[in-house]
């Protein structure tokens, strides 16, 4: 069994590429929410928020957390992004927990990729989306949706 947590960045600060304070809030929740899971690895975009919304998370994890840059700019632009989280993720080992912070434009297509359906939409105005995708090794995928 792997475990995926897959969101969009927290809120994001108006015209900028950076969190706002609601973001900044919502980040150290998750952090609370994700440190005890035992995720070990993260995924994120190139953006500043996307680093931003982590960071209270690597900060209870310490070395516990890698975080892996998959950039949305390269050739390719935010299809290339998804194609290579899901190349990534499909090559963890069974018992991993992970997890993806990337964008509106792009968490349903991940989550569509590894199997989790298409049932993961998100508006431009929502912050408070978590997904969790539990993939089995019988195939038997669960997707949770949360909130936080």
């Amino acid at each position: 069994m792997t475990a995926i947590f897959v969101l969009r960045h927290a809120d994001r600060a108006a015209g900028a590429d950076s969190l706002s304070d609601a973001g900044k809030r919502r980040a150290q929740s998750l952090a609370g929410m994700l440190a005890d899971t035992g995720v070990s690895i993260a995924y994120c975009s190139d953006a500043q928020r996307t680093h931003e919304t982590l960071a209270p998370l690597k900060q209870r994890r310490g070395d516990a957390l890698t975080i892996h840059e998959v950039s949305a700019a390269d050739p390719g632009g935010t299809n290339a992004h998804v194609q290579l989280v899901i190349a990534a993720i499909e090559a963890l080992s069974p018992g991993t927990v992970a997890v993806v912070v990337s964008h509106s434009n792009t968490v349903r297509s991940i989550i569509e990729g590894l199997g989790g359906g298409a049932d993961a939409t998100i508006a431009e105005t929502e912050f408070d989306k978590l997904f969790l995708l539990v993939r089995s090794a019988d195939g038997q995928n669960t997707l949770l949706r949360l909130h936080y």
